[in-house]
């Protein structure tokens, strides 16, 4: 039996997550560079997915009402955010494609340390697969996606304005705010796990195969979006 398969002849969780990624990623990322209407549109249909699943989550547990009102504030928050980083800024579209490459970076490295090194759980009762191994992880290649982003950014100016609006590219401090969103990025992922641990699911839906709902695929990019506008208008 192949290593991507189950025992049924199906593809394997982590081959569908991959095939997912794959054939998805390139049309968001092409959506995020056109910007313009067409980004807006995504936008608002990927904030009424997200909302209409948190919905589906607190209305399943008590206080349902509260906790909806609650996931409204952050969904419109996190989704403004993002659409204000994209639109609001001369480099709008390479700053969300940055941010968006560097949190996926921060998944693969919360996975890859967190299974390679292991150690004490981070959250057991939240996210009990969670380690502080695997935060390091996350932390650290968000950094070091946004550095190689920043230097293969000088190959590109030519064509899209690249510059990050980081201290004039300045390198320790992009790579300290890549630490910080990783950081902000886990914290967004463990307020997603409270609620579907609150609730008793695994998943907040199953739009993308391998990947669960969108608050699964997107939960460390909301809460890294309004950070990383804070982050800019501390720099301006």
């Amino acid at each position: 039996m192949s290593e991507g398969a189950t025992e049924h002849g199906k593809p394997s969780g982590l081959k569908l997550r991959v095939i997912s990624g794959v054939l998805l990623a390139p049309a968001v990322l092409a959506i995020i560079l056109i910007g313009g209407p067409l980004f807006l549109a995504f936008i608002f249909v990927a904030a009424f997915i997200a909302l209409f699943e948190f919905m589906r989550l607190a209305d399943r547990g008590s206080h349902r009402y509260f906790h909806f009102a609650i996931g409204m504030i952050y969904i419109v928050l996190c989704f403004s955010s993002y659409a204000l980083v994209r639109l609001g800024y001369d480099q709008g579209a390479w700053l969300a494609v940055c941010v968006m490459l560097a949190v996926w970076a921060s998944d693969i490295g919360a996975y890859f340390f967190g299974k390679t090194i292991g150690g004490p759980k981070m959250a057991p009762k939240l996210s009990p697969n969670k380690t502080w191994a695997g935060l390091g992880g996350a932390m650290f290649f968000c950094g070091l996606a946004l550095v190689i982003l920043q230097f293969a950014g000088f190959a590109l100016e030519s064509y899209i304005n690249t510059d990050l609006g980081l201290t004039a590219g300045n390198a320790p401090c992009v790579f300290l705010t890549g630490l910080v969103l990783g950081l902000v990025g886990q914290a967004g992922d463990l307020c997603k796990s409270f609620y579907k641990r609150r609730v008793g699911v695994k998943d907040s839906g199953n739009l993308i195969p391998g990947h669960g709902g969108l608050l699964d695929r997107i939960d460390a990019l909301m809460l890294v979006s309004p950070a990383l506008l804070i982050i800019l208008l501390l720099w301006r």
